[in-house]
């Protein structure tokens, strides 16, 4: 139909603090929608990181961060804004340092930033992988050994491959090409720990991008990887009193403190479509040959 023409997916936080039943909406900003939350306590303090898609930039994607004060979460605030698309902020704390690793694909990289100044002054410490396109990188560790997933999408977004490295310092060992299936390949979040198992949260695009998560237990990780599903979800398994439809999930992760998820809606904007077409020009000219 001609008016799906203005009808846009945007997608929105929501979180569910230990012993609440029902999930909470994260309000969006006005110059753009959240989605990607990874939840962190820094020096004390709870924080959910996510993207910020603006709606008036050929960058498209920036991270921000929602800080719990008062037994409520705060506006969004931008931490980290670069001339690419920036998502998936993988945020974790070593020893007393804050990192970070978002998906950078437009700049062909994995790289690690550390703060070095509350709460947008980010230094890049190191970069795992260059010359690459890859999204949605995720570590964890077994049995002493530090691990990482990122996913190589095809043209689509939930297309693609998922491989499966080994780091040592600086050494980065591609031990696996795990799956190359668009129902539970590409990462959905944090790996989790739960009563001494790994679980791999993964987005189930059978049914189109953010049609749901799936949860995989890790049999093994070397010399060859298994898992095996436990769960899958969609949007209608996340409890919450809403006033408005949601369609889709893609994230999903917790601390001890909270759990996060992402949920997709539709929206009519003119305005919307209005500046999507400017920077659609813009975008396109500047990435077709990358």
């Amino acid at each position: 139909m001609l008016w799906d023409r203005f009808v846009f997916d945007r997608w929105q936080v929501a979180c569910r603090m230990r012993g609440d039943r029902k999930f909470g909406l994260l309000p969006n900003p006005k110059w753009g929608w959240a989605a990607d939350p990874f939840p962190v306590v820094y020096q004390g303090e709870l924080y959910i990181f996510a993207e910020i898609f603006l709606y008036k930039s050929e960058r498209n994607g920036v991270i921000a961060y929602s800080r719990l004060e008062d037994g409520r979460f705060t506006d969004w605030t931008v931490s980290m804004d670069k001339h690419w698309h920036l998502s998936y902020p993988n945020v974790f704390v070593a020893g007393d340092k804050l990192y970070l690793c978002p998906e950078s694909y437009q700049n062909e990289e994995i790289a690690v930033y550390e703060l070095q100044a509350f709460p947008d002054q980010w230094k890049k410490v190191t970069v795992l992988l260059a010359n690459v396109q890859c999204v949605d990188t995720t570590f964890f560790t077994c049995e002493g050994k530090t691990y990482m997933f990122t996913f190589k999408r095809e043209k689509g977004g939930v297309k693609g491959e998922l491989y499966l490295y080994r780091l040592e310092g600086e050494k980065r060992t591609l031990l696996q090409t795990i799956a190359k299936d668009d129902s539970s390949a590409r990462p959905g979040g944090r790996v989790l720990y739960q009563d001494g198992r790994l679980i791999r949260v993964s987005q189930d695009g059978a049914g189109g991008y953010g049609s749901g998560l799936v949860f995989q237990e890790i049999d093994a990780v070397e010399p060859v990887y298994a898992e095996h599903e436990v769960r899958r979800i969609s949007a209608r398994d996340v409890p919450g009193n809403w006033k408005r439809r949601f369609t889709g999930i893609h994230t999903y992760n917790r601390i001890d403190e909270v759990e996060v998820v992402d949920l997709r809606y539709r929206q009519l904007s003119l305005t919307e479509f209005a500046a999507q077409r400017r920077v659609r020009k813009v975008f396109v000219n500047k990435y077709k040959d990358r």
